[in-house]
């Protein structure tokens, strides 16, 4: 069985989504609307998919956790800082700095890699959004039929028979697919 690799892409985060939920009567009862899964593409090369992809569903977010080491020590930093202004000052820079940490934690942990992950994270800019769907040609064309005019532009790969194995294999080998 031959598949294809579908990503249609929008410019921004939730575009996916909003080009989704605007064509709910196209949606509804097609092949694809089961198989698709929402991609966003956000700053620091982070990606977001969460959906159906090759039969297992995937939620795959690959910014880091907000608590560790730098959280605590931007606490403690901006709670040292804010002892000039009394205890106000103390609780002000305390969230500052654990905010301000937790954003560079997680923006410091590794992210998520494998055949398919890397082939989304190419195939969508960063600050977009995209549907992505690993499926057979004809529902790749109910897809784009469904979401025509939509404002979306597609990056369609006819795989090899080595290539769609290789994605799903990487797909059902992930930590992050049930």
């Amino acid at each position: 069985m031959s598949l294809d690799l579908a990503l249609m892409v929008y410019p921004h985060a939730e575009g996916a989504e909003r080009a989704y939920s605007d064509r709910s009567e196209r949606v509804a009862g097609t092949h694809w609307a089961g198989e698709v899964a929402f991609v966003e593409h956000h700053r620091h090369d982070r990606i977001v998919v969460r959906g159906t992809v090759a039969g297992h569903y995937v939620d795959a977010d690959d910014r880091g956790d907000v608590i560790g080491s730098r959280a605590v020590k931007g606490a403690a930093t901006g709670a040292a800082v804010g002892l000039v202004f009394g205890p106000v000052g103390i609780a002000a820079g305390l969230t500052a700095g654990a905010t301000a940490g937790g954003v560079s934690q997680s923006d410091a942990s590794p992210h998520v890699h494998s055949d398919f992950f890397d082939e989304v994270r190419a195939g969508v800019p960063i600050g977009s959004s995209a549907l992505a769907l690993l499926a057979a040609p004809e529902h790749v064309d109910e897809m784009v039929a469904a979401l025509e005019g939509s404002g979306g532009e597609l990056a369609r790969h006819h795989l090899t028979d080595q290539q769609a194995d290789a994605l799903v294999a990487a797909v059902a080998d992930d930590p992050t697919v049930a």
